[in-house]
Parts: structure tokens; sequence; C-alpha cells
């Protein structure tokens, strides 16, 4: 990796933790405007290398505050995922992985037939949600009424999870992990 690139990647990550930006093209463009590098033709870090510089910078400088505010976050998400059980959540993403920050959204993968089963336990649940439609046409769930951010996302019952979420946490998983950090 190019210098220039290892510097957009560290500040980059700066600014995502620091500012809990959640657009990481933002953060590469701000991260250029304050190390004076061209906008264009400057060679750009991938989200892999901007992971390992937030990883790096939540080691250095994240300290107790962030550790409890991971462990808040992954218990909450563990709540979430014991009241949709029946549709074998899967945590998925920054929590998952362990270099979240505070603006992170809560990433669970729900396995359902038929995505309206996953709006009736919610409605049932007295959740209040947003749904949408991701681009490959599955649905999706924005928890608004929670303490941190969390997106729910369905999965079709047997279909392979996407590859750019590669960690992946049932329950069972994340409350061995939760115990093990007491």
């Amino acid at each position: 990796m190019s210098h220039d690139r290892e510097s957009l990647a560290a500040v980059a990550a700066r600014l995502i933790v620091e500012s809990e930006l959640t657009d990481w093209a933002l953060a590469r463009r701000k991260a250029a405007a304050q190390l004076a590098l061209p906008a264009h033709g400057t060679p750009q870090p991938s989200d892999d290398e901007i992971i390992r510089e937030i990883e790096t910078y939540q080691a250095l400088y994240g300290g107790e505050a962030w550790r409890a505010q991971l462990r808040a976050q992954r218990e909450y998400a563990l709540e979430a995922m014991q009241a949709l059980y029946r549709f074998q959540p899967m945590l998925t993403g920054p929590v998952a992985e362990g270099w979240a920050h505070g603006g992170s959204e809560i990433r669970i993968e729900l396995s359902a037939d038929n995505a309206k089963e996953i709006e009736y336990a919610l409605m049932d649940l007295g959740v209040e949600f947003t749904p949408s439609l991701a681009r490959d046409g599955s649905a999706q769930y924005e928890i608004v009424d929670g303490d941190w951010p969390m997106r729910l996302v369905t999965r079709a019952v047997g279909t392979p999870p996407p590859a750019r979420f590669r960690h992946r946490q049932s329950a069972a998983q994340l409350q061995q992990l939760l115990r093990a950090n007491d």
C-alpha cells in the first residue's frame, strides 16, 4: 500500500470513529482534503484497509469507554436476536467483528420463507420499524425506537450470506462472547 493510501486510510478511520460517520466515501474525501491530496487520481484505500485502521485506532484510543459501548451494542443485539430466535438470527458487520463505533448500525440477518413473517413478528413485539428493499430485492427493516441503530436484513432460507459479512455470530455465540468478557 502506498504512503498516501495508508495515510488516507488512517485519517478516514479517525474521521469515521470520531464523527461516527457511516458514509465512508465522504470520510475518504474529507481525509484527502485534510491531507491536501488531490480528490481525483489519489489511490483510495479499500474498506478492509480502513477497517484495519479503525481496529488500530480503537485499540490505541478507544479505552474502557469504547469497550463499554461495544458491549452495550452487543447486549442490545442479543436481546433482539433472542426475541426473533425463530428466524435464525445472525449478527454480522462491525458489532460482530468488534470494531464498531457509536454510530455503527447493528446488522442482524434473519432467515424466513416470507419477509412478511418478520414484519408480523416485529409488530407483535411492538417494535417500531421502517421497511425497505435492498438492491438485491431482499427486505430490510430499520429499527427506529432503539438505543442503537439497527438493521434487520432478510435472507431466503438456504441462501448463502453475502461475502462481505464474513464474521457471523449466532445468539449462542454472542452470549458466550459476552460471558467470556465479563
